[in-house]
This record gives C-alpha cells, structure tokens and sequence, in this order.
C-alpha cells in the first residue's frame, strides 16, 4: 500500500470514530446529565494515562525525550491546553447546547481556517479546487446556522460561539504539532496533549464538583469515548496528517460531519434539518 492510500485510510478512520464518539457523547448530555466540564477532563485523563502507561512499558526512556528539550517542552504545553483541551471541550460544549450533527458541522468550519493558513504561509493563491472547498465551508455553515433565511439564526448563538471557537482550536490541534510529530512520533505527543490537558482543564473545570450521577451506563460510554473516540481517533488521524499532510487530512477528515449527523439522527431521534 503506497503512503498517500495509508495517510487516506487513516485519516478516514479517525474522522469516523470521532463522529461516532459525538453521538456517544451527546446520548450523556441528553440521558444521564453529563456536562463538558464533567466530560472533558476525565476523557482526557484517561486517554493520556491509559496511553503513557502503554508507552511507558513499550520504551520507559522515550516518553520522556520531549521534557528535554525547552522549545519542545513549550511546544507540547501550548499543544496540550490550546490543541487537545481546546478542541476537546469547544466541540463537546457545542455539543451539549446543540447536537452532535451541528457541533461537528460547526468544527469542521476548520479545514477552511487551516487551507487560508497554508496559502498565506506558503505565500501562494487558493488553487481552484481549493476555492470551491472554501466556499462550500462557507455556504454549509450558513445554512446550517439560517437554514436560508438570513432574517433569523436556527442554531442557538451559544452553540454557534462555541462551534465556531472549535474550529479555531481545530486548526491550533492540526496545524501546531507539525515539528514534534515528526520529531517524538504521534503516540507520544498525544498522550502528553490529553495529560497536559486533562490536568489544566481538572484544575479550572473542578470535574469531582459536578452534579453527575455516575453509574454502569455512564461508565461504559465513558471508556467508549476514552479509547475509540480519544485514543484511537487521534492516533489515526494525526498519522494521516503525518502522512499526507494538514490540507489533505483535514478536508478527508470532513465526512466526520456526515458520520455524527447519521448517528445523530438514527440512534438520537434528532430531527434532520
């Protein structure tokens, strides 16, 4: 298999599983109370410490590389809080004020974000197909948000804040880890991205605070999210971005928004409009 069909595969992986993992996550916001600020700090936590374990008893020396470096050091931090927390609970808070279907929809606003950052970093024009792909982004997200009448808003200024702000983080997590990917591998910078941003979201957020009520299902959808949602996921997709690079993978990535509306709508109910 030549390298472009495994950056496709992976990238296509990853963005399935994390519209699956907005479903399983607004089926917790909907059925059991869950909230993002409950939500977010335990997913990455998890995921980090279930990941650096993991790594940790493949090659106990490596993981440790990136701390040794300061540029690296700072790279990771501002990756961790901005990237993977930013990402993380933007898109889960839109979520939770909207559905599964328009918080990825809204995210994905991101991939144009990340095609005007290339340009302008490459110091070149849009090519044609690239043009079109933005003003597709554009046409999408304004029917989502007026359903064609410009008169009034359909999705709910909060869930629009929130959704809009994730596609800013979206490109942050895309675009800013470039150096270290290559440099420590993606298993690596992943696990110390949800670490770093598990424990600063912890320190403000206050998960143990929350007025969740914790039982089996919470549990089971809980993990569902940590390991197919957040390991997983991340693992594939920032391999395909490794690959093929951040354009190619974040415009392969936007399916992610048909696989949460499906979902969103056979195994919710949500109404699709």
């Amino acid at each position: 298999m030549n390298q472009s069909k495994k950056g496709f595969i992976y990238t296509t992986i990853g963005a399935t599983l994390w519209g699956i993992n907005g479903a399983f996550a607004e089926f917790l916001f909907l059925q059991k109370g869950v909230t993002s600020d409950w939500l977010t700090p335990y997913r990455l936590l998890l995921a980090g410490v279930f990941l650096l374990v993991y790594l940790y008893a493949k090659d106990k020396n490596k993981i440790f590389d990136i701390f040794r470096n300061t540029k690296d050091l700072i790279r990771i931090f501002v990756f961790g809080v901005f990237g993977m927390l930013g990402t993380q609970y933007t898109y889960f808070t839109t979520i939770q004020h909207s559905n599964a279907g328009i918080a990825t929809v809204l995210q994905y606003f991101g991939p144009t974000l990340i095609l005007l950052y290339v340009c302008f970093k490459e110091k070149r024009e849009p090519k044609p197909y690239e043009v079109v792909v933005l003003f597709l982004s554009l046409l999408g997200v304004f029917i989502l948000a007026t359903h064609g009448d410009m008169n009034t808003l359909k999705v709910s200024s909060v869930a629009l804040f929130w959704g809009m702000l994730s596609a800013i983080t979206l490109v942050i997590y895309t675009v800013q880890p470039a150096e270290i990917l290559k440099k420590y591998g993606t298993a690596v910078v992943i696990a110390w991205g949800m670490f770093i941003g598990g424990i600063a979201l912890s320190i403000t957020a206050k998960p143990w605070e929350q007025p969740v009520k914790v039982d089996i299902v919470v549990i089971v959808f809980l993990l569902l999210i940590v390991l197919l949602g957040s390991i997983f996921a991340f693992l594939f997709y920032l391999s395909g971005v490794g690959i093929i690079g951040p354009t190619k993978a974040s415009m392969i990535a936007c399916i992610e928004p048909v696989v949460a509306t499906i979902c969103s709508v056979v195994f919710l109910g949500n109404p699709f409009s």
